[in-house]
């Protein structure tokens, strides 16, 4: 494994963990789960994304810095407006 890539690997790692808790952190594998729990996996995801966007943009490859800034921003958005409309449903269902 060639360590100038690393930014990369975490940012598919991050990504194939957040396919992998949005299709099993759901109400149809386990019924009586609440949302709280839900919310901190994937806001510890977040964090660990920009992490990762932090670390490539101190990378010194250029193709490297471009792809890790490109993926983890694609990636942050869509987690982060995601983990709104979280905490929107569980305000909704709390009040």
């Amino acid at each position: 494994m060639n360590k100038r890539f690393a930014p990369l690997y975490a940012t598919l790692g991050l990504f194939i963990l957040t396919v992998i808790t949005f299709f099993t952190l759901n109400g149809r594998v386990f019924p009586n789960l609440e949302l709280m729990p839900v919310i901190w996996v994937y806001i510890v995801t977040d964090v660990g994304l920009f992490v990762t966007l932090i670390w490539g943009l101190f990378t010194k490859d250029p193709v490297v810095k471009i792809y890790t800034i490109l993926a983890t921003i694609g990636l942050i958005i869509p987690l982060s407006i995601w983990i709104f409309l979280l905490l929107l449903a569980n305000g909704i269902s709390e009040a």
